[in-house]
């Protein structure tokens, strides 16, 4: 690594950490709910996009376990922020529904500190940001592989026709690190990675 990629690096990393110590700050402000990437909040912000899903797609979506997410959604039930009930249509499959002290709880924490992250930039410069970030994201993807085996390429045809192409595309987004909703990164900090452990 030459000097100037040195040093493009270290601002990334320094990025990285004022983006987490904004969600740190956010979560202490307001709670476990308060950081839509992270635990809770991330949940409640998957289901702001789609109101009702299984909880296995809502597992796969979030990258986690499905024992993990139902310890958040045991705490999210408690505070009467979401309900689980079987499937009408298949009684063994559970579907998490938000409900409207969810949404407005959610509602509440939408503006986080770093809601205008972007504001410094013009919006053509944006765009240019946002194009080099593709590059630079599609270089790493084509490094590291496809690691989606048949099991998870059927699951994601399924989800599409369950939840609607729009719809899906917007959470898968969000799952795989987009800007899916309000003016955050995406679930993973911006650089982290599915699978991440959850501690909310």
């Amino acid at each position: 690594m030459d000097e100037k990629e040195m040093e493009l690096y270290e601002k990334l990393s320094r990025l990285q950490w004022l983006i987490q110590r904004s969600r740190l700050k956010d979560h202490v402000k307001n709670g476990p709910v308060g950081d839509p990437t992270r635990g809770q909040g991330r949940v409640l912000a998957m289901l702001r996009i789609q109101p009702e899903i299984s909880s296995k797609d809502l597992a796969y979506l979030l990258g986690i376990r499905q024992q993990s997410l139902n310890e958040l959604l045991n705490k999210l039930e408690k505070k009467g922020y979401v309900t689980r009930v079987p499937s009408e249509t298949d009684r063994r499959v559970m579907l998490v529904r938000l409900t409207e002290q969810g949404k407005q709880a959610q509602d509440q924490n939408s503006e986080t500190d770093d809601a205008g992250i972007f504001d410094c930039l013009s919006p053509g410069e944006q765009d240019q940001f946002n194009a080099y970030l593709d590059r630079m994201i599609a270089a790493f993807e084509e490094k590291c592989g496809d690691s989606m085996n048949d099991g998870t390429r059927e699951w994601m045809r399924g989800a599409c026709e369950r939840m609607g192409k729009e719809q899906f595309e917007r959470l898968m987004n969000m799952r795989m690190g987009g800007r899916s909703f309000g003016n955050h990164f995406g679930p993973f900090g911006g650089f982290g990675r599915p699978g991440d452990p959850e501690d909310e």
